[in-house]
């Protein structure tokens, strides 16, 4: 038996179909499991300890999907589902195809008008009744990072810097506002992009390791898995983080829990966010810029309430 199972983008959602292909493996166990995405996202499939065969989007959907053709999959399981994955099933010639519901209409309302429609159901719980199965436990595999934590505190805060869009993105004056009143060890996680702002904090907070910009995803997977607490904005280090059940604080700005995408875990995570804001959430995924010019999902954020979390959940007993 072939199963095909889709998703283009981006880690954070990529990651979150990991318990589903767990899934899978545990329900068809001699099944050929494959798994179609950009080629970039080769690391993040390289994470999961029992493997898939990667196969990846050509120059054109037709290159993809002659190539798909020739491996007569048995099943396809479409998580990404819109107009370039409807292409595919017609270009493989594929009448048996599950499709994840993305319920873009209720995410609208609720962007829009503010009314929230939306079922009160992780996307990874969605993302299984789109393919007839339970989630399933995940192992990661990043035990070949071992040297990057051996330099490192032996208890420590990993703070996630990142966000594709800098409306989830906790600005630098709520990072000194939140971090002044922490003593606690701190590492700093994210990409090249963040190196600007992870500099600017080393400048007022010397004791401060940054990592940004310095580790591969299994290695910042590696980090996460040492940390004894997580904070983090909605972006895929957040997903990575809840794979090894960390306290954790998320930090929200445009977008919402309520949209299903918050760390799926058992371990209770704090999220901090500023309620009754008339224009939140204001995306589904995100601005470069705040669409009102306040940014009042971030600037007001309780950073007082924010460090005495971190606080609690460092020094409480695991």
């Amino acid at each position: 038996m072939k199963i095909l199972v889709v998703r283009f983008s981006a880690i954070g959602d990529i990651l979150l179909t990991f318990s589903v292909v767990a899934a899978l493996q545990h329900k068809y166990p001699s099944a050929e499991i494959h798994f179609l995405t950009k080629p970039s996202n080769k690391a993040v499939l390289e994470l999961l300890s029992s493997k898939v065969q990667p196969r990846f989007l050509q120059e054109s959907l037709v290159q993809t999907a002659t190539q798909l053709r020739r491996e007569r999959y048995d099943l396809v399981i479409d998580l990404h589902n819109n107009l370039r994955t409807f292409l595919l099933q017609v270009l493989m010639l594929k009448g048996s195809w599950h499709r994840f519901r993305k319920l873009n209409f209720q995410k609208w309302l609720f962007t829009s008008f503010k009314w929230n429609t939306l079922p009160k159901v992780h996307v990874v719980e969605r993302y299984a009744q789109a393919a007839k199965v339970n989630p399933t436990s995940v192992t990661l595999s990043a035990n070949n990072a071992n040297h990057v934590v051996e330099s490192l505190p032996l208890n420590y805060v990993a703070w996630v810097l990142g966000a594709t869009f800098s409306t989830k993105q906790y600005p630098l004056s709520k990072l000194i506002e939140t971090i002044e009143r922490l003593d606690l060890p701190i590492i700093l996680l994210g990409g090249e992009k963040e190196n600007a702002l992870a500099s600017s904090l080393q400048a007022h907070f010397p004791s401060i390791i940054s990592l940004v910009g310095k580790t591969s995803l299994a290695e910042a997977a590696l980090v996460l898995s040492k940390a004894k607490v997580v904070v983090t904005n909605d972006t895929g280090l957040m997903h990575l983080a809840a794979f090894y059940d960390k306290p954790m604080v998320c930090i929200w700005g445009n977008t919402v829990p309520e949209f299903g995408m918050y760390p799926f875990q058992k371990r209770p995570v704090f999220n901090a966010q500023v309620a009754d804001l008339s224009c939140r959430p204001c995306s589904k995924i995100g601005h470069n810029t705040c669409p009102k010019g306040h940014f009042d999902c971030m600037l007001k954020q309780q950073s007082v309430e924010i460090s005495e979390q971190i606080t609690s959940l460092f020094y409480r007993e695991n």
